[in-house]
């Protein structure tokens, strides 16, 4: 099952309308991630976006190893609208959604583990988490995770 259905299929089992989540068409997901990279990996595209952040950055490894379980409280309005990119290497782009941070954790918590990222619509910040459950974040997000670390 790609990353894709399964989203979907976590969606219906929330109940969850295209109003809450909606998932952006091709043409308009992939010159989107084209901004995403070129403003937070200097334009490089690699599979872990992570690894090539250009911005300053903090990590943090919550002890139950569920950081998705702390986005609503490391973002600044866990209902704004954002960007909500699911990684998926067996597809050829990464699918984006519009969502909520709100809704991002709740479908995150009803999948499988797998790489994303909350983008600001603005580009003002990053929050990810990848396979090693670190919780890193870019941009004005990431002072409020350098404090679990503190």
């Amino acid at each position: 099952m790609s990353i894709r259905e399964e989203i979907d299929e976590a969606r219906r089992r929330l109940g969850l309308s295209t109003d809450e989540i909606t998932e952006v068409p091709e043409g308009e997901a992939r010159p989107l991630t084209s901004e995403f990279l070129s403003h937070f990996t200097g334009g490089v595209d690699s599979r872990w976006w992570w690894e090539r952040f250009t911005l300053p950055d903090a990590a943090y490894r919550f002890e139950d190893g569920k950081g998705f379980t702390h986005i609503t409280t490391l973002v600044p309005d866990a209902h704004e609208r954002i960007w909500f990119v699911a990684e998926d290497d067996q597809l050829p782009y990464f699918p984006v959604y519009d969502a909520t941070p709100a809704v991002a954790q709740r479908i995150i918590g009803e999948c499988y583990g797998f790489e994303y990222y909350l983008i600001a619509k603005d580009l003002s910040w990053l929050l990810c988490e990848n396979h090693h459950d670190m919780v890193i974040a870019v941009g004005s997000v990431r002072q409020r995770l350098e404090q679990y670390g503190a």
